[in-house]
Protein backbone atom coordinates (compact mmCIF):
# COMPACT_ATOMS: atom_id res chain seq x y z
CA UNK A 1 0.00 0.00 0.00
CA UNK A 2 1.26 3.46 -0.93
CA UNK A 3 0.78 6.73 0.91
CA UNK A 4 1.44 9.92 -1.03
CA UNK A 5 2.10 13.21 0.76
CA UNK A 6 1.92 16.41 -1.27
CA UNK A 7 3.35 19.73 -0.14
CA UNK A 8 4.77 22.93 -1.56
CA UNK A 9 7.55 22.76 1.07
CA UNK A 10 9.32 19.40 1.17
CA UNK A 11 12.91 19.63 2.44
CA UNK A 12 15.12 17.73 -0.01
CA UNK A 13 18.89 18.26 -0.33
CA UNK A 14 18.64 21.29 1.99
CA UNK A 15 16.08 23.01 -0.24
CA UNK A 16 12.33 23.37 0.20
CA UNK A 17 10.64 22.29 -3.02
CA UNK A 18 7.15 21.34 -4.16
CA UNK A 19 6.87 17.56 -4.43
CA UNK A 20 4.77 14.44 -4.07
CA UNK A 21 6.37 12.09 -1.57
CA UNK A 22 5.56 8.43 -2.15
CA UNK A 23 5.81 6.12 0.88
CA UNK A 24 5.56 2.35 0.68
CA UNK A 25 5.94 0.23 3.79
CA UNK A 26 8.70 1.58 6.04
CA UNK A 27 10.53 3.50 3.35
CA UNK A 28 10.32 6.43 0.97
CA UNK A 29 9.80 4.77 -2.41
CA UNK A 30 10.22 7.79 -4.63
CA UNK A 31 9.87 11.55 -4.94
CA UNK A 32 7.52 12.61 -7.73
CA UNK A 33 6.80 15.89 -9.44
CA UNK A 34 4.34 17.99 -7.46
CA UNK A 35 0.75 17.17 -8.42
CA UNK A 36 1.67 14.24 -10.68
CA UNK A 37 -0.32 11.69 -8.67
CA UNK A 38 -4.08 11.50 -9.00
CA UNK A 39 -4.61 10.74 -5.31
CA UNK A 40 -2.49 12.34 -2.58
CA UNK A 41 -2.73 13.77 0.91
CA UNK A 42 -2.46 17.50 0.21
CA UNK A 43 -0.68 19.31 3.05
CA UNK A 44 -0.75 22.69 1.33
CA UNK A 45 2.30 24.75 2.22
CA UNK A 46 3.05 22.97 5.51
CA UNK A 47 6.71 22.04 5.78
CA UNK A 48 7.62 18.38 5.38
CA UNK A 49 11.01 17.40 6.80
CA UNK A 50 12.83 14.33 8.07
CA UNK A 51 12.15 13.22 11.63
CA UNK A 52 14.34 14.75 14.34
CA UNK A 53 17.33 12.73 15.58
CA UNK A 54 18.26 13.56 19.19
CA UNK A 55 21.67 12.29 20.32
CA UNK A 56 21.48 13.37 23.97
CA UNK A 57 18.56 13.83 26.33
CA UNK A 58 18.03 12.97 29.97
CA UNK A 59 14.33 13.89 29.78
CA UNK A 60 13.53 10.39 31.03
CA UNK A 61 14.74 11.43 34.49
CA UNK A 62 12.03 14.09 34.76
CA UNK A 63 9.48 11.62 33.47
CA UNK A 64 10.47 9.21 36.23
CA UNK A 65 10.51 11.93 38.90
CA UNK A 66 8.52 14.99 37.73
CA UNK A 67 8.48 16.35 41.27
CA UNK A 68 11.10 15.80 43.96
CA UNK A 69 10.25 12.61 45.83
CA UNK A 70 7.38 11.67 43.49
CA UNK A 71 8.65 8.78 41.39
CA UNK A 72 6.95 6.65 38.75
CA UNK A 73 7.87 3.19 37.42
CA UNK A 74 10.52 3.31 34.71
CA UNK A 75 8.43 1.28 32.26
CA UNK A 76 5.54 3.76 32.59
CA UNK A 77 7.85 6.76 32.24
CA UNK A 78 9.38 5.32 29.07
CA UNK A 79 5.98 4.72 27.47
CA UNK A 80 4.69 8.20 28.34
CA UNK A 81 7.84 9.98 27.17
CA UNK A 82 7.70 8.06 23.90
CA UNK A 83 4.31 9.65 23.16
CA UNK A 84 5.65 13.12 23.96
CA UNK A 85 8.61 12.55 21.65
CA UNK A 86 6.30 11.80 18.74
CA UNK A 87 4.45 15.06 19.41
CA UNK A 88 7.79 16.91 19.42
CA UNK A 89 8.77 15.37 16.08
CA UNK A 90 11.61 13.32 17.56
CA UNK A 91 11.58 10.01 15.69
CA UNK A 92 15.00 8.81 16.94
CA UNK A 93 15.93 9.39 20.57
CA UNK A 94 19.17 8.60 22.36
CA UNK A 95 18.45 8.55 26.08
CA UNK A 96 21.50 9.85 27.92
CA UNK A 97 21.76 7.55 30.94
CA UNK A 98 24.31 8.55 33.57
CA UNK A 99 26.49 5.93 35.24
CA UNK A 100 27.44 7.58 38.52
CA UNK A 101 26.58 7.30 42.17
CA UNK A 102 24.56 10.44 42.85
CA UNK A 103 21.61 9.78 45.19
CA UNK A 104 20.56 13.43 45.22
CA UNK A 105 20.12 13.30 41.45
CA UNK A 106 18.56 9.83 41.61
CA UNK A 107 21.48 8.34 39.68
CA UNK A 108 23.23 5.09 40.48
CA UNK A 109 24.83 2.22 38.61
CA UNK A 110 21.84 0.01 39.39
CA UNK A 111 19.29 2.60 38.21
CA UNK A 112 21.26 3.24 35.02
CA UNK A 113 21.33 -0.43 34.14
CA UNK A 114 17.66 -0.84 35.04
CA UNK A 115 16.61 2.12 32.88
CA UNK A 116 18.61 0.88 29.92
CA UNK A 117 17.14 -2.61 30.15
CA UNK A 118 13.59 -1.27 30.40
CA UNK A 119 14.06 1.14 27.47
CA UNK A 120 15.59 -1.62 25.34
CA UNK A 121 12.78 -4.08 26.09
CA UNK A 122 10.07 -1.49 25.45
CA UNK A 123 11.71 -0.39 22.22
CA UNK A 124 11.69 -3.98 20.98
CA UNK A 125 8.00 -4.43 21.81
CA UNK A 126 5.78 -1.39 21.63
CA UNK A 127 7.29 2.10 21.44
CA UNK A 128 6.41 4.46 18.63
CA UNK A 129 9.78 6.11 17.98
CA UNK A 130 13.25 4.56 18.04
CA UNK A 131 14.47 4.75 21.63
CA UNK A 132 18.23 4.12 21.76
CA UNK A 133 20.83 4.47 24.51
CA UNK A 134 23.66 6.95 24.98
CA UNK A 135 25.60 5.79 28.04
CA UNK A 136 27.29 8.58 30.01
CA UNK A 137 30.30 7.28 31.91
CA UNK A 138 31.64 9.42 34.74
CA UNK A 139 35.39 8.74 34.78
CA UNK A 140 35.45 8.35 38.55
CA UNK A 141 32.70 5.70 38.50
CA UNK A 142 35.01 2.84 37.57
CA UNK A 143 32.64 0.30 39.19
CA UNK A 144 30.47 0.98 36.14
CA UNK A 145 33.04 -0.32 33.65
CA UNK A 146 32.01 -3.98 33.73
CA UNK A 147 28.23 -3.31 33.70
CA UNK A 148 28.64 -0.98 30.72
CA UNK A 149 30.77 -3.53 28.87
CA UNK A 150 28.10 -6.17 29.42
CA UNK A 151 25.39 -3.86 28.08
CA UNK A 152 27.54 -3.07 25.05
CA UNK A 153 27.96 -6.80 24.41
CA UNK A 154 24.17 -7.17 24.51
CA UNK A 155 23.76 -4.46 21.89
CA UNK A 156 21.91 -2.13 24.26
CA UNK A 157 24.31 0.83 24.01
CA UNK A 158 24.97 2.76 20.79
CA UNK A 159 26.84 5.87 22.01
CA UNK A 160 29.31 6.29 24.89
CA UNK A 161 30.32 9.64 26.35
CA UNK A 162 33.20 10.24 28.74
CA UNK A 163 32.36 12.72 31.49
CA UNK A 164 34.70 14.30 33.99
CA UNK A 165 32.90 16.44 36.55
CA UNK A 166 35.81 16.54 39.00
CA UNK A 167 36.69 19.92 40.54
CA UNK A 168 39.35 22.09 38.94
CA UNK A 169 38.33 21.69 35.30
CA UNK A 170 35.35 21.45 32.97
CA UNK A 171 32.32 23.29 34.29
CA UNK A 172 33.92 23.42 37.77
CA UNK A 173 37.12 25.36 37.20
CA UNK A 174 37.78 25.81 40.93
CA UNK A 175 37.26 23.60 43.94
CA UNK A 176 35.21 26.35 45.55
CA UNK A 177 32.86 26.53 42.57
CA UNK A 178 32.41 22.77 42.72
CA UNK A 179 31.64 22.79 46.44
CA UNK A 180 29.23 25.72 46.16
CA UNK A 181 27.31 24.04 43.34
CA UNK A 182 26.96 20.70 45.12
CA UNK A 183 26.10 22.35 48.41
CA UNK A 184 23.41 24.63 47.00
CA UNK A 185 21.97 22.40 44.28
CA UNK A 186 21.91 19.11 46.17
CA UNK A 187 21.66 20.42 49.74
CA UNK A 188 24.83 18.67 50.92
CA UNK A 189 26.70 19.59 54.09
CA UNK A 190 30.49 20.10 54.17
CA UNK A 191 31.30 16.45 54.92
CA UNK A 192 29.00 15.19 52.19
CA UNK A 193 30.51 17.60 49.66
CA UNK A 194 34.03 16.51 50.61
CA UNK A 195 33.01 12.88 50.12
CA UNK A 196 31.82 13.75 46.61
CA UNK A 197 35.11 15.54 45.90
CA UNK A 198 37.13 12.51 47.00
CA UNK A 199 35.10 10.19 44.76
CA UNK A 200 35.29 12.49 41.76
CA UNK A 201 39.08 12.69 42.03
CA UNK A 202 39.48 8.92 42.26
CA UNK A 203 40.04 7.55 38.75
CA UNK A 204 41.39 4.16 37.63
CA UNK A 205 43.03 4.80 34.27
CA UNK A 206 43.47 1.10 33.46
CA UNK A 207 39.73 0.47 33.83
CA UNK A 208 38.88 3.61 31.88
CA UNK A 209 41.12 2.54 29.00
CA UNK A 210 39.64 -0.95 29.13
CA UNK A 211 36.15 0.49 28.61
CA UNK A 212 37.31 2.78 25.81
CA UNK A 213 38.96 -0.11 23.97
CA UNK A 214 35.85 -2.26 24.43
CA UNK A 215 33.66 0.48 22.96
CA UNK A 216 36.00 0.86 19.99
CA UNK A 217 35.93 -2.89 19.38
CA UNK A 218 32.16 -2.63 19.01
CA UNK A 219 32.43 0.45 16.75
CA UNK A 220 30.64 2.74 19.21
CA UNK A 221 30.97 6.48 18.66
CA UNK A 222 32.85 8.10 21.57
CA UNK A 223 31.86 11.52 22.86
CA UNK A 224 33.37 13.92 25.38
CA UNK A 225 31.48 16.29 27.66
CA UNK A 226 31.94 19.89 28.84
CA UNK A 227 35.38 20.34 27.25
CA UNK A 228 37.06 23.41 28.68
CA UNK A 229 40.55 23.54 27.15
CA UNK A 230 42.40 22.63 23.98
CA UNK A 231 44.92 20.42 25.79
CA UNK A 232 42.19 18.25 27.26
CA UNK A 233 40.42 17.99 23.92
CA UNK A 234 43.64 17.00 22.17
CA UNK A 235 44.02 14.15 24.66
CA UNK A 236 40.48 13.02 23.95
CA UNK A 237 41.13 13.22 20.22
CA UNK A 238 44.11 10.90 20.71
CA UNK A 239 41.90 8.22 22.29
CA UNK A 240 39.31 8.36 19.52
CA UNK A 241 36.63 10.82 20.64
CA UNK A 242 34.57 11.91 17.61
CA UNK A 243 32.11 14.35 19.20
CA UNK A 244 32.57 17.15 21.73
CA UNK A 245 29.32 17.76 23.61
CA UNK A 246 28.76 21.21 25.08
CA UNK A 247 32.24 22.78 24.63
CA UNK A 248 32.56 25.50 27.23
CA UNK A 249 34.08 28.26 25.12
CA UNK A 250 34.47 29.39 21.53
CA UNK A 251 38.17 28.58 21.18
CA UNK A 252 37.64 24.98 22.27
CA UNK A 253 34.80 24.60 19.77
CA UNK A 254 36.92 26.08 16.97
CA UNK A 255 39.79 23.74 17.81
CA UNK A 256 37.46 20.74 17.84
CA UNK A 257 36.07 21.55 14.41
CA UNK A 258 39.55 22.21 13.01
CA UNK A 259 40.54 18.70 14.11
CA UNK A 260 37.47 17.07 12.59
CA UNK A 261 35.62 16.61 15.89
CA UNK A 262 31.91 17.32 15.73
CA UNK A 263 30.47 19.80 18.22
CA UNK A 264 27.01 19.54 19.72
CA UNK A 265 25.10 22.04 21.84
CA UNK A 266 21.78 22.02 23.66
CA UNK A 267 18.67 23.26 21.88
CA UNK A 268 17.27 24.71 25.15
CA UNK A 269 20.36 26.96 25.29
CA UNK A 270 19.34 28.36 21.89
CA UNK A 271 15.66 28.77 22.76
CA UNK A 272 16.25 30.33 26.19
CA UNK A 273 18.97 32.65 24.90
CA UNK A 274 21.79 31.24 27.00
CA UNK A 275 23.13 28.51 29.24
CA UNK A 276 21.36 27.78 32.51
CA UNK A 277 24.76 27.19 34.16
CA UNK A 278 26.38 30.38 32.91
CA UNK A 279 28.50 28.78 30.18
CA UNK A 280 28.79 30.07 26.62
CA UNK A 281 25.59 30.82 24.71
CA UNK A 282 25.15 28.22 21.99
CA UNK A 283 24.03 30.86 19.49
CA UNK A 284 27.58 32.28 19.54
CA UNK A 285 28.93 28.96 18.29
CA UNK A 286 26.20 28.84 15.64
CA UNK A 287 27.14 32.31 14.39
CA UNK A 288 30.78 31.22 14.14
CA UNK A 289 29.88 28.02 12.32
CA UNK A 290 31.33 25.76 15.02
CA UNK A 291 28.14 24.18 16.34
CA UNK A 292 27.48 21.23 14.07
CA UNK A 293 24.32 19.78 15.60
CA UNK A 294 21.81 20.29 18.41
CA UNK A 295 20.48 17.88 21.00
CA UNK A 296 17.54 18.37 23.33
CA UNK A 297 19.67 17.91 26.49
CA UNK A 298 16.62 17.79 28.77
CA UNK A 299 13.80 19.42 26.74
CA UNK A 300 12.77 17.63 23.51
CA UNK A 301 10.30 20.28 22.34
CA UNK A 302 13.19 22.76 22.09
CA UNK A 303 14.57 20.97 19.04
CA UNK A 304 12.03 22.39 16.59
CA UNK A 305 11.90 25.82 18.22
CA UNK A 306 15.71 26.11 18.10
CA UNK A 307 15.69 25.77 14.31
CA UNK A 308 13.50 28.86 14.03
CA UNK A 309 15.40 30.76 16.72
CA UNK A 310 18.68 30.20 14.85
CA UNK A 311 17.11 31.77 11.78
CA UNK A 312 16.00 34.77 13.82
CA UNK A 313 19.08 35.20 16.03
CA UNK A 314 21.90 33.99 13.76
CA UNK A 315 20.39 34.46 10.28
CA UNK A 316 20.80 30.73 9.70
CA UNK A 317 18.52 29.48 6.90
CA UNK A 318 15.85 27.06 8.05
CA UNK A 319 17.23 24.46 5.67
CA UNK A 320 20.61 24.52 7.46
CA UNK A 321 18.93 24.61 10.85
CA UNK A 322 16.90 21.50 10.12
CA UNK A 323 20.04 19.64 9.05
CA UNK A 324 21.44 20.28 12.55
CA UNK A 325 18.62 18.24 14.11
CA UNK A 326 18.17 15.62 11.39
CA UNK A 327 20.81 14.61 8.84
CA UNK A 328 23.91 15.72 10.76
CA UNK A 329 23.21 13.93 14.07
CA UNK A 330 22.03 10.86 12.13
CA UNK A 331 25.36 10.74 10.30
CA UNK A 332 27.36 11.14 13.53
CA UNK A 333 25.43 8.22 15.06
CA UNK A 334 26.14 6.10 11.96
CA UNK A 335 22.44 5.94 11.10
CA UNK A 336 22.62 6.12 7.34
CA UNK A 337 19.00 5.01 6.84
CA UNK A 338 17.37 8.21 8.14
CA UNK A 339 17.76 11.94 8.69
CA UNK A 340 16.91 12.99 5.11
CA UNK A 341 14.01 12.75 2.72
CA UNK A 342 15.35 10.65 -0.14
CA UNK A 343 14.47 7.52 -2.05
CA UNK A 344 15.23 4.36 -0.09
CA UNK A 345 15.48 6.10 3.29
CA UNK A 346 13.22 5.34 6.23
CA UNK A 347 9.90 7.13 6.12
CA UNK A 348 10.60 9.05 9.32
CA UNK A 349 8.83 12.30 8.48
CA UNK A 350 7.33 15.23 10.33
CA UNK A 351 4.90 17.88 9.09
CA UNK A 352 5.20 21.38 10.54
CA UNK A 353 2.73 24.24 10.69
CA UNK A 354 4.73 27.43 11.25
CA UNK A 355 1.97 29.93 10.56
CA UNK A 356 2.13 30.87 14.26
CA UNK A 357 4.47 29.30 16.84
CA UNK A 358 6.02 26.42 14.88
CA UNK A 359 4.53 23.09 15.86
CA UNK A 360 4.58 19.51 14.68
CA UNK A 361 1.15 18.51 13.40
CA UNK A 362 1.94 15.07 11.99
CA UNK A 363 4.66 12.53 12.76
CA UNK A 364 5.27 9.47 10.62
CA UNK A 365 7.62 6.73 11.78
CA UNK A 366 8.56 3.89 9.43
CA UNK A 367 5.69 4.88 7.18
CA UNK A 368 3.00 4.90 9.87
CA UNK A 369 1.34 7.84 11.55
CA UNK A 370 2.22 7.89 15.26
CA UNK A 371 0.98 11.43 16.01
CA UNK A 372 -1.74 13.39 14.26
CA UNK A 373 -2.56 16.89 15.44
CA UNK A 374 -4.47 18.14 12.40
CA UNK A 375 -8.17 18.51 13.07
CA UNK A 376 -10.37 16.51 10.73
CA UNK A 377 -7.35 14.98 9.04
CA UNK A 378 -6.93 11.28 8.29
CA UNK A 379 -3.87 9.68 6.75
Amino acid sequence: METILRSKNVLINEKFISADLVIKGEFIQRIDVYGSNEIAVDLGDKKVVAGIVDLHSDAIEKEIEPRHGATFPVELAVAELDKKLSMAGVTTMFHAIGFEENPKKKRSLYLAQHQIEEIYKANEKHLGVDNFIHARFELSATDAVEPIKELIDLGMIRLLSLMDHSPGQGQFKTLEKFKTYYSNYYGLDDDEVQDVVNKKLNKDEDKINDLINHAKKHNLTLLSHDDDCIQKLQGLLDIGVKISEFPLDLEVAKFAVSKGIATGMGAPNIVRGGSQSGNIAAIELVREGVCKYLCSDYHPTSMLQAVYRMKEDANLPLEKGFSMVTSTPAAYANLDDRGVIAEGKRADIIVIDDSNIPKVVLTIKDGESIYNGIRGFKL
